[in-house]
């Protein structure tokens, strides 16, 4: 609807915030050239093309370019792009941390992240943000066609970045309970000191290889390894969601039942009190990732009339493509949410 499409978690641990993650499902992503690595002018950006003949001009830095093809006067800077759209997953920590923090922390959640959900390594992509010489977030994104839906269980599942940032200490040669350094991966014959390509290091993060340690993340894995994962269904915070939902419920009923998911970490609903047009029905909640309306009934929903309307309502929705669940006031509301782990998750 011309807005932003995107949730939010937040990652802390002992009341303490470690991180943000941000999850946008089939995000634009643009990569930008902005001119030659080693061009003289550092400001200056783009390429030059020739737009009668459609030749780039050389690099004048290198002089093994051709020289021997001129280009016509009619010429254009041009900055040329790439654009996609992929499933991604920002990591942002909620201090400022060192780059050698950031470039190890980096190497360490995209290789756990493979090895947990058996990714291939050109299937998920780790990108630092905004440079590589100012890291400040983590970009994760599913370089694959159509992705893996990996990333979306990191802030749909509560276990999944627990087990990603274990995973990790693993491979970093710690023991993920105690922290105890084991200096080498299962078969290694020689001890890896910061990083080594078991642990950290791999072939295409080679330009980062001098910033890579190990060490200097321990601490910080094995806070995420038992992390709590607050997760909102929209840009704003949980709490702020949850507030939000709460100032929109038309019933005490309604709020107690908001209450009944935060007191046991379940899924919000993602609006509240929307209202669909094809249906002519105001479901009390929607889950509109999982098209599934929640209709909250208070004691006037008993009489023979008003469950009529019920019925009809719930057909209608149903023939739209939704998944109708209705929360009775004598029902036992636990017992529904058990049945639909992929709407609310696990209690």
């Amino acid at each position: 609807e011309g807005g932003l499409s995107y949730r939010t978690a937040e990652v802390g641990v002992d009341g303490e915030s470690l991180a943000t993650l941000t999850y946008g499902h089939a995000a634009t992503i643009r990569r930008i050239n902005l001119g030659w690595a080693r061009r003289a002018n550092r400001g200056q950006y783009g390429f030059v093309l020739d737009v009668e003949r459609g030749y780039w001009a050389k690099n004048e830095q290198d002089p093994a370019d051709d020289e021997q093809d001129p280009l016509s006067e009619r010429v254009r800077r041009v900055i040329p792009f790439v654009e996609d759209r992929k499933n991604c997953l920002l990591l942002e920590p909620a201090d400022n941390r060192e780059i050698g923090v950031m470039t190890s922390l980096q190497a360490a959640l995209k290789k756990a992240i493979q090895v947990e959900y058996q990714l291939e390594e050109s299937e998920l992509a780790a990108e630092p943000l905004p440079s590589r010489d100012d890291r400040r977030l983590i970009l994760f994104y599913e370089a694959a066609e159509g992705g893996a839906g990996v990333l979306r269980r990191l802030i749909d599942d509560h276990e999944a970045l627990r087990r990603a940032a274990t995973r990790a200490l693993q491979l970093c040669h710690f023991d993920p309970t105690t922290g105890e350094d084991r200096r080498r991966a299962e078969r290694s014959r020689e001890d890896c000191e910061a990083a080594c390509y078991d642990c950290l290091m791999s072939y295409a993060n080679q330009r980062d290889h001098q910033l890579l340690d190990r060490h200097v993340i321990r601490d910080l894995l094995m806070q995420l390894a038992r992390a709590e994962v607050a997760v909102s269904p929209a840009a704003l915070p949980r709490a702020a969601h949850l507030e939000q939902l709460g100032r929109q419920c038309q019933s005490d009923l309604e709020r107690e039942w908001l209450q009944f998911l935060e007191d046991r970490d379940l899924r919000l609903p993602s609006k509240a009190q929307a209202f669909v047009a094809a249906c002519r029905t105001r479901p009390d909640f929607l889950y509109e990732d999982h098209l599934t309306a929640i209709y909250v009934d208070g004691p006037h929903h008993e009489y023979p009339e008003r469950q009529e309307r019920d019925r009809v309502q719930t057909e209608q929705m149903e023939d739209l493509g939704y998944l109708v669940i209705r929360f009775g006031l004598m029902d036992d509301w636990e017992e529904i949410v058990r049945k639909h782990p992929n709407v609310f998750g696990r209690i």
